[in-house]
């Protein structure tokens, strides 16, 4: 696997506020600039650097990273170190192909299980976003666009379906991050936010499946087509 030897040194972390033991509290930091993509696929990941720069020691950084390589989101190569991973076509193409048919199963049973209120905050969520994007904001957007998913997902009210979901998450996570900054990807994807929700009120299960598989595998797409891998 080629790897770019970046130094976290090269990149926006920061300290932390207050001087910390905690392994999740890294294990958060680190996590949020990789899914921005602050630290890119590849960034080598030294501890000693990490702990410098968040003022920790190194046995936290340690319990992070290995964490972070649980999550799928850092691999460890014997002699060299933690890096931020990167995926081959064939990991990204079975991650979305995972994620759309998860998320379909959970909009079909949202159209059947969502609260009046739920959809009433889906609305509001939807203008939240829309008026992020339109500011440029692209960090809400993106807290918008995570958000939006997991409303979803939670509607559905299946335990068993947040726990399978889970699974892929994080990684999934650092993918769509790459496709919101592609140019014009996030204006598309707002426009069939709110077409779903739409279909979600009418309780067309069919009609939302479908349209959340095209809005998926559609991102997918985009990170082949711009080779954001």
């Amino acid at each position: 696997m080629g790897m770019n030897r970046n130094t976290v040194a090269n990149l926006t972390l920061g300290p932390l506020e207050e001087p910390v033991q905690r392994s999740e509290v890294v294990y958060n930091a680190l996590l949020e600039s990789i899914i921005r993509g602050e630290l890119e696929s590849g960034a080598q990941l030294n501890a000693d650097s990490v702990a410098q720069t968040l003022k920790v020691s190194t046995t936290p950084v340690r319990d992070a990273l290995n964490c972070l390589e649980k999550d799928g989101l850092v691999v460890k190569l014997p002699y060299q170190g933690w890096f931020v991973r990167q995926f081959q076509d064939q990991e990204i193409r079975d991650l979305y192909e995972m994620r759309s048919g998860l998320e379909c199963f959970s909009v079909g049973l949202a159209c059947a299980r969502i609260t009046t209120e739920e959809i009433a905050w889906l609305r509001e969520h939807q203008t939240a976003g829309e008026a992020s994007l339109e500011r440029g904001d692209m960090e809400a957007y993106r807290l918008y666009n995570q958000e939006l998913h997991a409303a979803i997902m939670r509607a559905a009210r299946n335990s068993e379906l947040a726990v399978a979901t889970e699974h892929v998450s994080r990684k999934m996570q650092m993918l769509s991050a790459r496709t919101i900054r592609l140019a014009g990807r996030p204006s598309y994807a707002v426009r069939e936010h709110r077409q779903l929700i739409g279909l979600i009120e009418q309780r067309h299960a069919e009609a939302a499946k479908d349209l959340m598989e095209r809005h998926i595998l559609s991102a997918m797409e985009d990170i082949f087509r711009h080779g954001l891998r």
